[in-house]
């Protein structure tokens, strides 16, 4: 699976504290969790463990993101925020959100039915 991550770029720090971004993994066509809602996600992995829990769910061909892997547009893309009102810069660097990203890939890969 690939996986990549974006700058929270569109909510100010002005108006609230937040992590320095999302986590989002392109789940390849074919996959059992390939055009699932991230609701229906969390309801066949009940132990995922990531930030918040997934909080995105949708198809990369609807995306002209420059941080989507290249081979990624017929993938089905789930992601985690770090907006939450636990959330801060310093618990959410760009390296912590990179690491929670890996680990999300990795639990995603792990579901093969």
């Amino acid at each position: 699976m690939k996986y990549f991550v974006k700058e929270n770029t569109w909510l100010s720090r002005e108006f609230t504290d937040h992590g320095w971004g999302n986590g989002y993994v392109v789940i390849p066509k074919g996959h059992p969790l390939h055009g699932l809602s991230y609701d229906e996600i969390e309801q066949e992995i009940p132990d995922l463990d990531v930030n918040g829990g997934l909080t995105f769910s949708e198809s990369a061909d609807k995306f002209d993101w420059d941080e989507l892997p290249e081979g990624s547009k017929d993938g089905w893309i789930v992601g985690f925020d770090t907006a939450h009102s636990w959330d801060t810069l310093e618990m959410w660097s760009k390296e912590n959100v990179i690491k929670e990203t890996k680990k999300l890939a990795s639990q995603l890969l792990k579901h093969q039915s």
